[in-house]
């Protein structure tokens, strides 16, 4: 089969599109000198194959969110900043349950993204995915954000599916002394953090407390209130040995409820995480380095009221009390990791990172899984680096894993980066990756109470999600003109995904679920970042935008898809409920526009335009009003202060959705779907000292 068929020549047209408009400032860029324009150079990555490697010589499609973009977009959680990659799709259950992935998601839970700090994976079980609301993190302290977009199992194993984010924080050397910030407004935020260097130890620790309203509106109770602290310190040794040591926590309440819903009553939730890791990095007499982490993380949360029979609930069942329809319900998940990399340079050609890791996952969920489960998953991993000539440089990888579920997974991925000028580079890639099934889908007991026992244990055992992608792209530097152009369009076929085994029962009035392997889709898009600096990189423009078409059949047969009593009811159910609407799970078009500008020396202001087409997350029935489409606003205006000593200070608003363009969200059921996002605000004062 080839790369892209005759339905996919529009979009390999766009990359070389904008190659021919641009290609007549080629030859002068090749002669610029780098000391004019050294702002406008792509950077250097390392998520894409766990090498140090120019953009232009990465094997994937990337997207690099820097410190400056995420001071001007004025956003306070991560899941916000990924309107800033091309594709993604980000939405909210409700302001604590954000939805974050590309390719849309199927539900709240986005299994199929792989989410790191620092290297260390948020993954946590048992319902995979990440909680983003109590993550131990502030935006202060993340210095960039790499985006990975596209299956990446061979640098970063299963559920590296979709794509990666890895969110590196700020080095314990960038904090010199202290810095205290305050938010007042729909959001309340404290923070403080200092840092100190020493002979052979540099260390920062931060605390805050963060804080809003949620959606500010009546049908949701969506207010949350998180503590946090973070400690980052790096100890040298010896000028060869290096350990790194890292700690966090959050201990929050979030509010959970929907006005209307006696099954979804209003009420306090909870919810801790803690992580610990620390590395060694040994540095050998050749410059080859030798890392080895060590991991911890925990996560508790407790909903002291949850539904576990709708009809008691709601008080339809005369002579039962409602309470006893309701139950505590407490989660907890924890992850050991250990895992050693090395990487080695093999003449001045080649360079091989190669490595492995062991693995445990330990979850505890009562309600859902009946009893404790624990999965012990490894793997090894290579990755070798080759400039075949200063203009060809190819990427080969891949990682064989045991998911410790009973399956062996092996992920190549290879890539071809061609320079047309040391500014211009083409690549064309294949990459595959796979997606082990979650706890939550694998383990569910049999006579389980959560949703009144809605789901039931699958009636054959889950393989994992595989995936092809096929991807080329297009890189371009004209510093002549300052500006950088990343365009790719891809194909990826997905097999084996897991979805909903309908009424298993035949029962399709009341009849429960299960999980199954039943899906195959195919993604096909395009999707384009431009930049644009000037005044010495103190200002820029970002603009990314995305189209993509999704598509669906069926992969695997549904228990009672030939039932003779009631087959044609759920074949019909099927196709109208999932292969007709599978489409919708991805808005046709989605794009975003960061502009920044500095000016008199001490002023910064900065717009942020986001839209996305009309989408749909295909857990909810066709009469939930979908997602229509989004246009938003955002703007920040900050002035900065100096003083003596080093000290200096900012004042900063924020108001975003400033045109009141008001937009729908994700919900299961209307009162939530139709919730507005509406104009809000906060002013900041930034010390450091």
């Amino acid at each position: 089969m080839p790369i892209f068929d005759s339905s996919s020549r529009p979009y390999i047209l766009i990359p070389a599109s904008v190659l021919l408009l641009l290609s007549q400032h080629c030859q002068a860029d090749s002669n610029t000198s780098s000391e004019d324009s050294y702002f406008q150079e792509l950077p250097v990555v390392l998520t894409a194959s766990r090498l140090a490697q120019p953009l232009a010589e990465a094997p994937s499609a990337m997207t690099v969110i820097d410190r400056k973009m995420i001071k001007a977009s004025g956003f306070r959680t991560v899941p916000e900043l990924m309107r800033l990659v091309p594709g993604m799709y980000v939405g909210f259950a409700d302001a604590n349950r954000p939805v974050v992935s590309l390719h849309g998601s199927a539900d709240e839970f986005a299994h199929r993204m792989q989410v790191l700090i620092d290297g260390r994976s948020a993954y946590l079980p048992p319902f995979g995915g990440v909680h983003w609301a109590d993550l131990p993190l502030q935006t202060e302290d993340i210095e960039r954000i790499e985006v990975v977009r596209g299956p990446s199992s061979a640098s970063h194993g299963t559920n590296s599916f979709y794509g990666v984010i890895n969110i590196i924080t700020r080095d314990a050397l960038d904090q010199h002394g202290g810095s205290v910030s305050v938010t007042k407004g729909q959001a309340s935020d404290v923070s403080a953090r200092y840092g100190s260097t020493m002979e052979q130890l540099e260390y920062r620790v931060s605390v805050g407390y963060r804080s809003d309203r949620g959606l500010d509106n009546v049908v949701l109770h969506d207010h949350n209130a998180t503590r946090l602290f973070n400690f980052r310190g790096n100890y040298h040794l010896n000028a060869a040995d290096s350990f790194d040591v890292q700690l966090g926590s959050s201990n929050g309440v979030y509010g959970l409820g929907i006005t209307g819903r006696p099954e979804d009553a209003f009420r306090e939730t909870t919810a801790k995480s803690d992580f610990q890791q620390i590395s060694w990095l040994h540095v050998w007499p050749a410059s080859d380095e030798t890392k080895l982490t060590y991991s911890h993380a925990t996560r508790s949360s407790v909903d002291p009221y949850l539904c576990i029979d709708s009809q008691v609930c709601q008080g339809n069942i005369p002579g039962t009390p409602i309470a006893q329809g309701f139950t505590r319900q407490e989660v907890y998940s924890q992850r050991n990791e250990l895992e050693l990399q090395n990487t080695h340079q093999l003449g001045d050609s080649n360079r091989l990172v190669w490595g492995g890791g062991l693995r445990r996952d330990d979850a505890d969920f009562p309600l859902f899984l009946g009893h404790p489960y624990t999965v012990s998953p490894w793997q090894m991993f290579a990755h070798d680096e080759w400039h075949i000539t200063p203009a060809i440089v190819l990427n080969v990888g891949t990682m064989f894993e045991d998911n410790g579920m009973g399956s062996k997974n092996n992920s190549p991925r290879a890539s071809l980066n061609y320079h047309l000028t040391p500014q211009h580079t083409l690549r064309i890639g294949v990459s595959t990756a796979t997606r082990s099934p979650v706890m939550s889908e694998a383990f569910i007991a049999a006579n389980n109470t959560i949703w009144g026992g809605a789901y039931v244990p699958p009636v054959s055992p889950l393989s994992p999600e595989k995936v092809l992608s096929k991807e080329i792209g297009y890189l371009g530097e004209f510093r002549s003109l300052g500006i950088t152009v990343d365009a790719r369009a891809y194909v990826d076929q997905v097999s084996g995904i897991i979805w909903w085994d309908k009424y298993v029962n035949g029962d399709t009035n009341n009849g429960p679920d299960a999980y199954k392997n039943l899906l195959s889709a195919e993604y096909r898009g395009v999707d384009a970042t431009v930049k644009y600096h000037w005044n010495e990189g103190l200002s820029f423009l970002a603009v990314n935008y995305a189209y993509q078409q999704a598509s669906a059949q069926l992969d695997g047969t549904p228990t009672q898809y030939f039932n003779p009593l009631t087959g044609a009811e759920i074949r019909s159910f099927y196709r109208t409920e999932y292969l007709n609407q599978f489409p919708q799970t991805v808005p046709a078009s989605s794009g975003s526009l960061l502009l920044s500008q500095t000016f008199a020396d001490s002023w910064q202001f900065s717009a942020g335009y986001y839209f996305r087409g009309k989408v749909r997350i295909i857990d909810v029935s066709p009469d939930v009003t979908p997602e229509y489409r989004m246009r938003r606003i955002d703007l920040r205006l900050a002035k900065s202060f100096k003083f003596d000593k080093g000290r200096s200070a900012e004042v900063a608003l924020v108001v975003q959705n400033a045109t009141q363009n008001q937009y729908t969200k994700y919900g299961t059921v209307n009162a939530v779907a139709e919730v507005l996002f509406t104009r809000r605000g906060w002013l900041t004062a930034t010390l450091d000292f």
